[in-house]
């Protein structure tokens, strides 16, 4: 079974507004025990979860970020 790319979004969005910063750290301590579980489903899931949240912040950073010229 095929995780889906929405179900990790949320799951990103969701950590992110739980952990701020750590969402990441949380996320890829979640992968590390789908790989120790050999769960291959759950570590595809969390895999992209940990990419997901890579994206959100890095927009959000760029987007925050007093050096970037207007638009």
């Amino acid at each position: 079974m095929q995780t889906s790319e929405g179900e990790a979004i949320t799951k990103a969005r969701d950590l992110i507004h739980q952990h701020g910063t750590r969402a990441v750290h949380v996320a890829v301590e979640r992968l590390n025990q789908m790989i120790d579980k050999d769960d291959w489903r759950c570590r595809d899931l969390w895999a992209r979860v940990v990419h997901a949240i890579h994206e959100m912040q890095d927009s959000s950073a760029e987007a925050a970020s007093p050096d970037k010229p207007p638009q």
